[in-house]
């Protein structure tokens, strides 16, 4: 998919979710929606539209000539044909990140932040929009509860993805993602 195909993607979403969130408000103004669902149901809508927002953003200032490069780590995903199991180790690592589990370097750490932002919308095999959602969470912030779950999930995924494939996609990683400080020695 290029770059425009995702941002007109992406349009129609923030329209869909704008309009749902619209339909909420009314519903609770008249009453037909219970305030406790409706609330609820409208915090879980804003969450969704700013984390579209967030996405499209990304992209349309990438789009713009003169702006700020993309991350090459965020070209390189775009570029590279991911596996669905890659796709959830690149979500295991963002676990481990946030988790602050995670040896890598901040240029590592910021890189495959990147590619995380870039492919978290692709199935994986068997994580999916709960654990991104709890990541988007997480990224605004966290508590302990939201801490612990973060951390349930990272071992769940650790647990699920097997060692032969997580190291696989390391070596990948290791061999091919581009980092914007090369000085910086990745870890093991």
């Amino acid at each position: 998919m290029t770059l425009q195909q995702e941002i007109s993607q992406l349009k129609a979403r923030i329209a869909e979710v704008y309009a749902r969130r619209e339909h909420l408000k009314q519903a609770l103004e008249t009453g037909d929606l219970a305030p406790r669902a409706g609330f609820s149901q409208l915090n879980e809508t804003d969450r969704q539209l700013s984390d579209l927002d967030t996405r499209f953003k990304t992209l349309w200032d990438a789009a713009r000539p003169g702006s700020p490069a993309m991350h090459p780590a965020a070209q390189w995903a775009h570029a590279t044909p991911l596996e669905p199991a890659h796709l959830d180790c690149v979500t295991a690592i963002m676990l481990k990140i946030l988790d602050g589990k995670c040896k890598m370097g901040e240029a590592e750490k910021t890189a495959l932040t990147a590619v995380y932002d870039v492919i978290r919308e692709r199935p994986g095999q068997g994580l999916g929009d709960e654990v991104h959602a709890l990541i988007a969470q997480a990224r605004q912030g966290t508590d302990g509860a939201l801490a612990e779950a973060i951390h349930m999930w990272r071992l769940h995924a650790e647990t699920q993805i097997p060692k032969p494939v997580m190291k696989g996609f390391k070596q990948l990683l290791r061999t091919s993602l581009p980092m914007t400080h090369p000085r910086e020695e990745p870890t093991p």
